[in-house]
């Protein structure tokens, strides 16, 4: 074997394979059967009645105890996994992407050809190299406000208080999860695809259901005639796109396979909703935060650093990618063994995101951000980190401060469901079973 000279990790454990069929059932299955790329609304529901995630970080942590904080080789015949223990290795991996530690993983390619085969995510480093400087072109990564931030918003708040204005006329005066994602499509077209899209459901449920097949990766076939829709249906933009939509923003010309692209941005921002309807939620329930945010709501600054806190807080609680996968590229020395390449490596991130170790593992605390996205050293990377950052990093907490904002500009919000208690969160909150109720702002006369 040719491994590298200096050791990636001073060591490496070996897990029994009692313990690693432990992992299999209470991490990997579950993550799997909630759904990889889109959720599944009756194992979400299972998943907090049960509390999944609480379960899985208890199991975690007796790993930890039983075999040290080292990196431990889980003996998973033809895919063995490092299961990583210390957050010092998770900013180790992932300042260190994508070589040795590669994303394009083949649990990866599995799933996202079922509607992104030629994404930036899953493609080899050369390749990488010349699609990644595009998303960060359109996506405006290295900037915390995005140069249409000022059209998004004006989209966002048109969309949310025409929502405001249905729920009032219903009489319902609630919000859930139904009502609220299809306003937030809407807006995720508009901004994504431009004005021309607002309307097009048909483009949103092709891609639903290209995500559905993903779910199930390599054990389900590839619906090419669909994907080929799918890809017709998203070149009608992409031929003429709208002023200010994300895909204005595109390099034109080159090899970039565009439809692959746009679909990770439509795909993502479905993240970015189930974190904004969650943040409602707690704001609801957490009456010095919400104060906060109303302020910064009703000043009409773009940039709501608290808003933004609340929100990565929300990712911290209960992240939306909670698990990031790498694979080595190439054999590793780590103390007296060789981890061979192609040993994939698993970040469960509610581990680290819920450490008992700190005071507010288990209850809100938006101070501990600051102006960070992304805290590696404690294994906080609600948007991974290091040189494979999500080039959205900065784009997703701007539009989702503003539709926060949206609402709690306009109207009261009471949480109905579920019932909470913010001292002791659950390791796991079913977005789809959120009901809030909207009222009228009271006005001081």
């Amino acid at each position: 074997m040719n491994a590298r000279s200096h050791a990636v990790f001073p060591r490496v454990n070996r897990a029994g394979w009692t313990d690693t069929l432990r992992v299999i059932m209470t991490i990997v299955a579950p993550t799997v059967a909630k759904g990889i790329i889109i959720r599944r609304p009756t194992i979400e529901h299972l998943a907090e009645r049960q509390d999944w995630n609480a379960k899985a970080v208890k199991q975690m942590q007796r790993l930890k105890k039983k075999y040290g904080p080292a990196p431990l080789l889980l003996p998973i015949p033809f895919r063995p996994q490092l299961l990583l223990l210390d957050p010092a290795d998770v900013s180790t991996v992932l300042q260190s992407s994508p070589e040795p530690f590669a994303a394009a993983t083949p649990e990866k390619h599995a799933a996202l050809a079922h509607f992104e085969p030629k994404n930036v995510l899953v493609s080899s480093a050369p390749r990488r190299a010349e699609l990644r400087p595009a998303h960060e072109q359109a996506l405006a990564t290295a900037d915390r406000l995005h140069p249409y931030s000022a059209h998004f918003k004006g989209v966002i708040d048109a969309e949310f208080l025409q929502l405001l204005g249905d729920i009032r006329s219903n009489r319902s005066g609630e919000l859930d999860w139904p009502a609220f994602s299809q306003a937030w499509f809407r807006v995720v077209r508009r901004l994504v695809l431009g004005e021309r899209a607002r309307n097009d459901i048909k483009l949103t449920e092709t891609l639903n259901d290209l995500r559905g097949r993903a779910n199930w990766a390599s054990a389900a076939p590839v619906d090419r005639r669909e994907l080929a829709l799918f890809h017709q249906q998203v070149g009608r933009y992409l031929s003429e796109p709208d002023k200010h939509s994300l895909v204005s923003r595109f390099p034109k010309g080159g090899e970039f396979a565009p439809e692959s692209q746009v679909a990770q941005w439509l795909f993502a921002f479905d993240a970015a909703g189930i974190t904004v309807i969650r943040t409602l939620a707690m704001l609801a329930c957490h009456v010095s935060y919400w104060g906060k945010a109303v302020e910064e709501a009703m000043s009409g600054d773009l940039d709501r650093p608290f808003t933004r806190s609340c929100l990565l807080e929300v990712l911290r609680l209960w992240p939306t990618t909670p698990v990031i996968l790498r694979q080595l590229t190439e054999d590793i020395k780590c103390g007296g063994r060789i981890i061979p390449r192609g040993t994939g490596v698993i970040i469960f991130a509610p581990f680290f995101h819920r450490d008992p170790e700190f005071l507010y593992a288990n209850r809100m605390d938006p101070s501990i951000w600051g102006p960070n996205d992304a805290l590696p050293a404690a294994g906080l990377v609600p948007f991974s980190a290091g040189p494979v950052i999500c080039p959205a990093h900065n784009l997703v907490p701007t539009v989702a401060s503003l539709a926060v904002g949206a609402f709690l500009s306009a109207a009261d919000v009471v949480l109905l469901q579920p019932s909470l208690a913010v001292d002791n969160l659950p390791g796991t909150l079913d977005h789809f079973a959120i009901r809030l109720r909207l009222a009228a702002r009271r006005r001081e006369k």
